[in-house]
């Protein structure tokens, strides 16, 4: 499915801030389900997800009316808001055992039980490389696996991962590098590179 660029996201938040209620349904629309597939890779209650979505959106909704706070990247704004939520609600409802309330000092439980299909589908890659990449990606820490997922599956920018997972910017790059590496270890060399090309075909730099 095509995904709408970053100009009409723009004009639809412009509309939506002149009054128009239209365009905020088209941009619910737009990152509902990608919202979906994100929170529930880090919270398996899918009640949850969807209640801490519902509630963003709401937020959202009044925004404008309470302040005029800008929002230069939707997307990222609406990622971070559900990855702190979900935080907010695993923490209360006693499924992170911690002393520490800062979401920057707590590694959720990134669940990454998917192989990349739709894009890996596209390229007509083998059922073989897909199982070897769902089999690799399962071994990395949380934190790598949810670099790989924003990076390859939500098209991120390092800058916008580092606020989304509120890490830095250098973080993050070294973070993703050591994720690749430790694929490139668990699959063939002449497999990994023809994963990684088909991965960066969108983006031609790291």
């Amino acid at each position: 499915m095509k995904r709408s660029s970053d100009k009409d996201i723009n004009n639809l938040w412009q509309s939506f801030q002149t009054g128009n209620s239209d365009s905020f349904t088209a941009i619910y629309n737009i990152y509902i389900y990608q919202l979906i597939a994100y929170g529930s890779k880090l919270c398996p209650d899918q009640h949850s997800v969807r209640d801490s979505i519902q509630e963003i959106f709401i937020d959202l909704f009044l925004k404008p009316k309470k302040q005029k706070t800008e929002i230069k990247n939707l997307k990222a704004y609406l990622f971070i808001a559900l990855r702190n939520r979900i935080y907010k609600r695993l923490q209360r409802n006693s499924r992170i055992e911690t002393l520490d309330t800062s979401t920057e000092n707590v590694e959720l439980d990134f669940h990454i039980e998917y192989s990349y299909q739709e894009k890996l589908e596209q390229e007509e890659i083998s059922e073989e490389i897909k199982n070897l990449l769902q089999q690799a990606t399962a071994k990395l820490p949380s934190k790598q696996k949810e670099i790989i997922y924003l990076k390859f599956e939500e098209e991120m920018s390092y800058e916008e991962i580092a606020a989304i997972m509120r890490i830095s910017v250098e973080s993050t790059r070294k973070l993703f590098y050591r994720a690749m590496l430790s694929l490139r270890s668990y699959i063939d060399k002449k497999e990994f590179m023809t994963i990684f090309f088909v991965f960066f075909r969108k983006k031609n730099s790291i």
